[in-house]
């Protein structure tokens, strides 16, 4: 590592409460030290400017006659972007931190700070990169900051922590394409990975292979691969295996069952987007019983936790993959979605019924779980098992289901449906039903004999004198036609 102390003579002038020796006083005061040869610094605004000794000064102060203003603002914060540049001149790739005594003053490459070694910049041969200056006087009565460090390490793999890793430092990746273009991919620990791009196109996704990084015992879970997009050219994050803790509990709550967790952070530069490819082991597939559209990722960030899009890719070297898009890192819980049942409303179709009649039991059956599944629901009477029907319900949704149940045996039953209280019926004696019939048969005379008394009907009895006459005419006429009938001559 090469560690250089630079003397940055940067002056301003604070108004209002604020006191110094001079109209420019030094903010910065240290020692003065050539910078490493593979690493510079230039100005890049009208802040900065090299001296009669090519040491770099940022002035802030009405001294500095490029710039109009009285200096920084007393009791405020200011930033001034791309202030000076730095470049390295190495041919290998660097990573390059400013470290100093003071809070009051923050150095920055694309909005991320560069003031520690695990919050670097990462630089390609010949790259330079612009830094920007914040100045924060909120409640100060100085203006001094000593002993300002320029630091830069070749941007090598640490030692792995584990012999047994399949990344260990030895067998770091590195890509390197024409255009100086590079990936590298470290495994500090057996769970965890850091993963770096530098001089990548902004804009552009970068891949990165993973290992792969269980996260579960036995490998039958991990996390394959993982795709960055970033507006920054160099950039590191960070991925490690975890316990879902908080996200898992809030998993849960979802209705679904955590698998494994994984954290993932940004180092360095800024991340857009991300593409992680997951995948698990067949056996572990087979054995839970999981299809693979019932695998989630769910997203835990400050506290709110949200289901990413999952898209199956199908086998992929012997298991079951698939990926999940993400907007940005935070802690992910891959899990198993699931149904979660509740039968509501279960009810009699009647309370009374005679031997051998059907009585119909209705209940809703709802999911609130996050899958879809099949629910067999069993209907007892007494306590005993009197029918099953297996219902498919979507998440968030309630299917109706009805069953007919019958005795013979008069007497009074209890219905449950799934341990859910429903209700008893009562079948009614055979003798109970034919007493009922004579009762409304008496009922009837009864209500004929109150009636109005009609009167009675004359019933018929012989022959009166107006038949017998007509008898007597009809034998007349008769006689006349056989008398006719014998006098007509024959042919």
């Amino acid at each position: 590592m090469n560690r250089r102390t630079l003397a940055l003579a940067i002056t301003l002038v604070l108004a209002g409460t604020f006191a110094f020796p001079s109209a420019a006083s030094p903010l910065f005061a240290g020692p003065t030290d050539q910078l490493g040869e593979d690493v510079a610094l230039a100005p890049s605004s009208d802040y900065a400017y090299l001296d009669a000794d090519d040491e770099l000064v940022v002035d802030l102060s009405p001294s500095n006659p490029d710039i109009d203003g009285e200096g920084v603002n007393a009791d405020g914060r200011t930033t001034i972007g791309d202030v000076f540049r730095v470049r390295y001149n190495g041919s290998r790739y660097a990573h390059v931190w400013l470290t100093h005594g003071s809070d009051a003053v923050t150095f920055a490459v694309d909005g991320e700070p560069i003031q520690s070694e695990a919050n670097n910049v990462t630089l390609a041969p010949n790259e330079s990169v612009a830094v920007s200056l914040t100045v924060d006087t909120t409640g100060r009565v100085d203006g001094f900051v000593d002993d300002i460090t320029i630091h830069s390490r070749v941007a090598e793999p640490a030692t792995a922590a584990s012999d047994t890793n399949k990344l260990a430092a030895d067998t770091a990746t590195e890509t390197a394409s024409v255009d100086g273009f590079a990936t590298r991919v470290v495994a500090p620990t057996e769970d965890s990975r850091r993963f770096t791009a530098l001089s990548a196109e902004p804009g552009a996704s970068t891949e990165f292979d993973a290992g792969p990084l269980a996260l579960l015992s036995g490998g039958n879970l991990t996390l394959d691969r993982l795709a960055v997009t970033s507006p920054n050219r160099s950039y590191t994050v960070r991925a490690a295996a975890t316990d879902p803790g908080e996200a898992g509990a809030a998993v849960v709550d979802a209705g679904a069952e955590p698998l494994g967790a994984v954290r993932m952070t940004v180092a360095a530069g800024n991340v857009s987007a991300a593409t992680m490819s997951f995948s698990a082991a067949p056996s572990f597939v087979a054995d839970r019983g999981i299809e693979t559209e019932h695998l989630a990722v769910y997203r835990y960030a400050d506290g709110s936790l949200s289901e990413l899009d999952v898209t199956a890719t199908g086998d992929r070297d012997g298991r079951v993959s698939f990926d999940a898009e993400t907007p940005g890192f935070s802690t992910f819980v891959v899990a198993l979605e699931q149904p979660r049942f509740a039968v509501d409303d279960a009810a009699l179709s009647t309370e009374t019924v005679a031997p051998g009649e059907a009585v119909t039991v209705t209940a809703s059956v709802s999911n609130t779980g996050s899958g879809t599944g099949n629910r067999t629901v069993t209907v007892r009477v007494d306590g005993e098992i009197a029918a099953e029907r297996t219902v498919e319900v979507a998440p968030g949704s309630t299917t109706e289901m009805s069953v007919p149940v019958v005795r013979e045996e008069p007497g009074e039953y209890t219905v449950s449906v799934d341990g859910v209280e429903t209700g008893s019926f009562t079948v009614a004696a055979a003798d109970a039903t034919a007493t009922e019939t004579p009762t409304a048969t008496a009922t009837s005379a009864t209500a004929t004999t109150d009636s109005p008394t009609e009167p009675p009907v004359a019933e018929p009895g012989g022959f009166g004198l107006e038949s017998l006459l007509g008898l007597v005419g009809l034998l007349a006429i008769l006689a006349v036609v056989l008398v006719l009938a014998r006098r007509t001559p024959r042919p």
